[in-house]
């Protein structure tokens, strides 16, 4: 197979995953499976392509809209969502999480955030019933988002790590490889960075960095959320029920 009919195999394959979380709503899925997965993509996209194959490659903008309740967790962790599918990213609003890259990046980043934003709403419904929600003394507001939180730490620092890994790994690679294999794959980086930061100019949009801090007022249901966000993507599905799914397998 040459490095254009595998290029359009992974596409086809991120796709087929998006397709398919669109179809079945986005609940019940296991976030960090998926990222395990899209990753995996990631790097196949990545490695299978030339310097010239990566300039044909075209960047696309999508704005996704997040309105329930869970968009602060989704705010929260986003930073480390884009830095695992490689996009850049921003917020516009209250409710509308922006995204531009690489097509099959920002599909992957679409993918993971609807999966994510899912799983939250499942685990928070389980909190919700539980005796630890109703032992809290503090108010149902204070307890959901002290939840929240913790869910969203715990995602962002997993999806931290496997950028870690990740990186780790291609250095191991080009370490291991002759010198003109690694001057390439460090080209390839080069050259895709350079490619983002060029359309992203292109579009004229001017941001602003801003800062905000948590304050967490139940560390209890800080835990909890924490517990919730680490369960996701451990292999089974995030509901133990008979409507419980995997992801797909390919």
């Amino acid at each position: 197979m040459d490095q254009q009919s595998e290029l359009a195999k992974v596409k086809a394959r991120i796709r087929a995953l998006a397709a398919k979380t669109v179809e079945r709503g986005c609940s019940e899925a296991e976030a960090l499976a998926a990222a395990a997965k899209v990753g995996e993509l990631l790097e196949v996209y990545g490695l299978s392509m030339s310097e010239v194959e990566l300039r044909a490659e075209e960047c696309v903008q999508r704005r996704l809209d997040c309105a329930g309740p869970q968009r602060l967790a989704l705010r929260w962790l986003y930073p480390a969502l884009l830095r695992f599918c490689e996009c850049r990213g921003w917020t516009d609003g209250k409710a509308d999480f922006v995204l531009y890259g690489l097509e099959p990046d920002v599909q992957m980043a679409e993918y993971l955030l609807r999966v994510i934003e899912g799983a939250l709403a499942w685990e928070e419904g389980q909190y919700r019933t539980s005796a630890d929600y109703a032992r809290s003394r503090a108010t149902p507001q204070t307890r959901l988002r002290s939840f929240r939180y913790g869910f969203a730490d715990r995602i962002s620092k997993r999806l931290e790590a496997m950028v870690e890994e990740r990186e780790a790994a291609a250095e191991a690679r080009r370490a291991a490889a002759a010198p003109e294999m690694a001057s390439a794959s460090t080209a390839l980086v080069l050259a895709k960075e350079k490619k983002l930061e060029e359309g992203f100019r292109g579009l004229g949009v001017r941001l602003r960095t801003v800062y905000s801090t948590a304050t967490v007022r139940d560390r209890g249901a800080y835990g909890k959320g924490a517990a919730a966000g680490g369960r996701v993507g451990l292999g089974r599905p995030v509901g133990a029920g008979a409507g419980a799914r995997h992801l797909p397998r390919k």
